[in-house]
């Protein structure tokens, strides 16, 4: 994995410095824009107020306004969705592996996929070890790979702690946190120790359409 982001980065490299304009039509933008909560309403009394917080937290907050993950909240389909870290720090390798998410995101190119089924199997799905790069004077094109690694898991969830073991069971523990029902975050270590470490990892839950 780290290989490949290699090969992405001098590829990436070669076309900034050949041609800022060719870059710029590849529309890879390292600014996401990020949701905000609108805590704006009113209540008309004490009372409303705290049947509003309630219905707010739904169940993904505790008594102390913390969120928490249930099971019922991690069973689903979480897609990844964005890499958040310092971008101060100018992690070139950081850099580039979100842009190549964005790039692939906007055009509809599920990049790593974590399914977590109610009887306590999973599956995740990742096509990161199969990207490649086509440079040229148009600017970049990144094709959605065709290939995906697929692994099959248990797993079993007390408090933030997520355990999942493999067809080889081999145990491993990883801390989740769940910034609503549907926002998972997971370090960007635990993802991909080659490619995200040092950033988080948000997963935005798909919705079932009936």
């Amino acid at each position: 994995m780290k290989r490949t982001y290699l090969l992405l980065f001098l590829a990436l490299a070669l076309v900034f410095s050949c041609s800022t304009d060719s870059t710029d039509d590849a529309d890879l933008d390292p600014n996401m824009e990020q949701g905000s909560d609108d805590d704006s309403g009113e209540g008309t009394d004490d009372d409303s107020d705290d049947i509003n917080d309630d219905s707010d937290t739904d169940d993904t907050m505790d008594d102390n306004g913390e969120n928490v993950v249930s099971y019922d909240n991690l069973v689903g389909e979480w897609l990844l969705s964005d890499l958040r870290f310092d971008e101060t720090l100018n992690d070139d390798q950081l850099n580039f592996a979100k842009q190549i998410l964005e790039y692939l995101t906007e055009n509809e190119c599920d990049l790593i996929t974590l399914t977590f089924n109610d009887d306590g199997s999973s599956v995740s799905e990742s096509k990161v070890d199969h990207l490649s790069i086509n440079a040229g004077v148009g600017g970049l094109e990144i094709p959605c790979p065709v290939e995906v690694d697929e692994e099959a898991a248990t797993w079993a969830l007390e408090d933030d702690q997520l355990t999942l073991t493999d067809e080889a069971m081999e145990e491993r523990t990883i801390t989740i946190v769940m910034e609503d029902e549907n926002t998972l975050i997971i370090d960007g270590a635990d993802v991909d120790e080659n490619n995200y470490d040092g950033a988080e990892a948000v997963f935005i839950k798909q919705v079932v359409e009936e």
